[in-house]
């Protein structure tokens, strides 16, 4: 097994990514637990387009729970959000005609989910916030890598492991990538608010530096064993005892070229990449959703009608002088074309 590719079993196993992939699952969603906080929801149990995902709600709840017994609850509570809100959106895809069967049921059984962890601050609380499914999808991306970089460790042990290093750089690349294809399929008119993109202080576009840092990765030359050639210099032609030798303007050591690199240009590419789409990703965020993208849109609209207005003005002028066409000029026996104004 090479590197990387035990690396990424490790991450697989990081254990809020286990949690959010045993969400999808079937277990237990008949348990007596299940039945009893659904007998306490009418819109839960006799509606069957969401008696299924009442189920799995709770069940998954009762899950979180177990996860948090003796571990920080906040990244499980959003990975368990992450999942709802995702769910939620399959939910009104699939049962158009019953959009609203969604908010009358599961808000009512998560307050009462809730209320097992009332003084053990160890609650999730429901998050009212209407994403859009590009946003839900954008902030789960964004808390994956926040995970993997806390996984591999601190930035300056990061910089020490070659095969580390480029493995972080690697999953930055491929997250910034998904991201941003994810924010550019948002639709202008969609209400955005800043807060989308931020999960905690160490994980946020605002401290975008911070939370997709750029790490230079330890090169893999390796240095010239041998030592470097020493120059001699040789006589061109005999000499005789009582001459001075021969003068040669040679440095007494010579580097040995091959021996200063023969590093493999992966690293510089992959470097110039993330730094593109980094730039990218916040030129696109401040066009899109800032004032400065708002300032722009209108102000290239504007100069567009001036130039519209102008060309039609153009177009006015130039048809308001009709030609007149001059058949012959019979004293010199040439055609011509002659303009005059009317």
């Amino acid at each position: 097994m090479d590197d990387d590719s035990a690396l990424e079993e490790e991450i697989s196993k990081i254990p809020e990514h286990t949690f959010f992939h045993k969400l999808d699952d079937e277990e237990n969603l008949q348990s007596s637990d299940i039945e009893t906080y659904m007998n306490k929801c009418s819109d839960c149990s006799s509606n069957t387009s969401i008696k299924e995902y009442s189920r799995k709600v709770i069940r998954n709840y009762i899950r979180y729970k177990e996860y948090v017994s003796d571990k920080s609850p906040t990244k499980y509570c959003r990975y368990l959000k992450h999942w709802l809100f995702r769910e939620k959106y399959k939910f009104q895809s699939h049962n158009t005609h019953h959009k609203d069967s969604w908010d009358k049921c599961i808000p009512f059984i998560w307050k009462e989910l809730e209320k097992s962890h009332d003084d053990s601050g160890k609650k999730c609380n429901f998050d009212k916030e209407n994403y859009p499914n590009a946003i839900v999808n954008m902030r789960r991306y964004l808390d994956d890598f926040c995970s993997i970089k806390e996984y591999l460790g601190e930035i300056e042990k990061i910089k020490l492991d070659r095969n580390k290093c480029l493995f972080y750089n690697k999953k930055m690349y491929s997250h910034i990538k998904i991201i941003l294809r994810l924010i550019a399929s948002i639709s202008y008119n969609t209400n955005i608010k800043a807060s989308y993109f931020t999960l905690d202080e160490k994980c946020s576009f605002s401290n975008f530096d911070k939370t997709f840092p750029e790490i230079t990765c330890p090169s893999n030359c390796s240095p010239c064993n041998s030592e470097p050639p020493v120059a001699k210099g040789e006589a061109l032609c005999s000499s005789t005892e009582n001459e001075p030798d021969p003068r040669t303007d040679v440095p007494d050591k010579i580097v040995d070229e091959h021996g200063i690199s023969n590093c493999s240009p992966t690293g510089i590419i992959l470097s110039s990449t993330t730094t593109l789409l980094i730039t990218v990703l916040v030129f696109f965020i401040l066009y899109k959703f800032s004032p400065f993208g708002s300032w722009l849109f209108n102000r290239l609209s504007k100069q567009n009608k001036s130039l519209k207005n102008l060309e039609d003005e153009i177009n006015g002028n130039i048809s308001e002088f009709p030609l007149k066409v001059i058949e012959r000029n019979h004293e010199n026996m040439r055609n011509y074309i002659g303009y005059e104004a009317q």
